[in-house]
């Protein structure tokens, strides 16, 4: 049985306790599991890894990540969420072969695994064809990243149509189902992106749903945003809300909207830095907590900002501090304590991910017993130094480049700070390759989808009325 031992490392997990002098420890890993976290570990035949100063922490675990937009990385960055619906929804998205989506799907785990995140929940909707399907699963298995792949249901208006309706995209996605675990790799699982409710009709959305309970998958949706400003009334006024949803942004929803969540078992994942920057509202952090909810974070849109989650969890972290802050200020009076912890920050981006995409209390853990996702964070650089207490150097100090080594299930997916098994240089130019492709036919292809721009801007029109008129 493969055997890893990680020698010296300072760990860095939610429950720890301050410690501005800390001590390291070793970690056993047996069979891609941790087996001992001690002071100092003695075993015949393992392998050592030298941690000697990296601060050794639970695999990150992204909980919304539209990974084939790596292909078209920065486009959005002066964007609104109506530009990016227009641009890249109706736009970019017709634009992508099959090729263009295993590249993309390809590059954007390897880059998760290269920043330390082991897990990514990948909202797929890009299903233009069965081969754009097929590429984007290929993409994922061949990173070598866990993670819960969702079909996404959304009718990307392509000029040659693969689904005339939406009967024939609920008979490919029970066929993807069906073929799941034969084609796709063991640390991948299979879910279910909705289309937003409001786009569609509620009898269309419990079909979808229908389909991801037959098999019980995960089911991940757009919630709370312009295009279904109150989608988690609308589920639950419909009987579809379940323990199996995660559901994503719910920025304008109101607050009996994110008790439901919460007393329905749901997860809700926020990603801050496209929240705020497209006009979604504040992140719902706070809300989410004082209803008793567990925050789980995501990146979104490499198409916006960088896949680095350590950036997604300290915006989420600072902008909860200064709302809470500012309900202090707003009495006349000065905080005297912070409200959130990096500890808790930790736990959003760990612990919580696992639990919000259902993969059970073995992962996102850095303890006996669990799977051995783990990323180590060289502190030999300034912005590491002097090394104090681990958590808080990793959440507030740490840059994605300190990432040195990641092991998933106990397998070296990053050395010494450079992936293995990838050409990434190869990669690279095929990637920018792609993106050219795709950018010289994004004008012919907006001139097709202009009809369904157009239906779009009338729900983004009439949504923003109803939430004119219930606040």
């Amino acid at each position: 049985m493969d055997k890893l031992l990680i020698k010296s490392a300072y760990v860095a997990t939610p429950d720890a306790a301050p410690n501005l002098r800390p001590t390291t420890s070793d970690i056993l890993i047996v069979g891609g599991r941790i087996a001992a976290i001690e002071p100092e570990i003695a075993v015949a035949g393992a392998r050592v890894i030298d941690g000697k100063g990296a601060i050794a922490t639970a695999g990150m675990i992204d909980t919304h990540r539209h990974v084939w937009q790596t292909a078209i990385r920065g486009v959005a960055a002066d964007w609104s969420l109506t530009d990016y619906v227009r641009e890249i929804r109706v736009g970019y998205a017709t634009a992508y072969t099959p090729d263009h989506v295993y590249l993309a799907n390809l590059v954007g785990a390897l880059e998760a695994l290269d920043t330390g995140v082991t897990t990514v929940c990948d909202y797929s909707h890009i299903m233009n064809s069965p081969e754009h399907t097929e590429a984007a699963i290929q993409g994922l298995t061949d990173a070598g990243i866990r993670g819960v792949f969702c079909y996404g249901f959304y009718d990307v208006p392509t000029r040659a149509r693969a689904f005339t309706d939406h009967a024939g995209r609920l008979a490919h996605a029970e066929e993807v189902v069906r073929r799941f675990d034969a084609v796709a790799g063991p640390r991948l699982t299979f879910g279910l992106a909705l289309t937003e409710f409001g786009l569609v009709e509620p009898d269309q959305t419990a079909s979808e749903i229908k389909v991801a309970r037959k098999h019980d998958a995960l089911i991940t949706l757009h919630v709370g945003t312009f295009g279904s400003p109150h989608g988690i009334a609308d589920l639950d006024r419909h009987g579809l809300l379940g323990p199996d949803m995660l559901h994503v942004h719910a920025n304008m929803c109101d607050e009996r909207e994110i008790a439901r969540v919460v007393e329905s078992g749901g997860g809700l994942s926020i990603t801050p830095e496209t929240e705020m920057q497209m006009g979604m509202g504040f992140p719902v952090t706070n809300r989410l907590l004082k209803a008793g909810g567990a925050p789980s974070i995501g990146v979104d849109i490499v198409s916006q900002n960088s896949g680095d989650m350590l950036t997604q969890l300290r915006i989420a972290l600072q902008t909860a501090r200064a709302i809470d802050n500012q309900e202090v200020l707003d009495r006349g009076s000065v905080p005297d304590e912070v409200s959130l912890s990096v500890r808790d920050a930790l736990r959003f981006g760990t612990e919580f991910g696992a639990d919000a995409l259902k993969l059970g209390c073995d992962v996102g853990r850095l303890s006996v017993g669990a799977i051995a996702d783990i990323a180590l964070f060289d502190t030999r650089g300034t912005n590491m130094t002097p090394m104090t207490d681990p958590v808080s150097m990793l959440m507030l100090q740490s840059r994605p480049g300190d990432v040195s080594t990641v092991l998933v299930e106990g397998k070296i997916v990053k050395e010494n700070g450079r992936l293995v098994h990838a050409d990434l240089d190869a990669l690279k130019e095929r990637l920018n390759d792609s993106f050219g492709e795709i950018a010289a036919d994004v004008e012919q292809a907006r001139d097709v989808a202009a009809k369904t721009a157009a239906a779009y801007a009338n729900v983004v029109s009439s949504a923003v009325k109803q939430v004119g008129q219930r606040t």
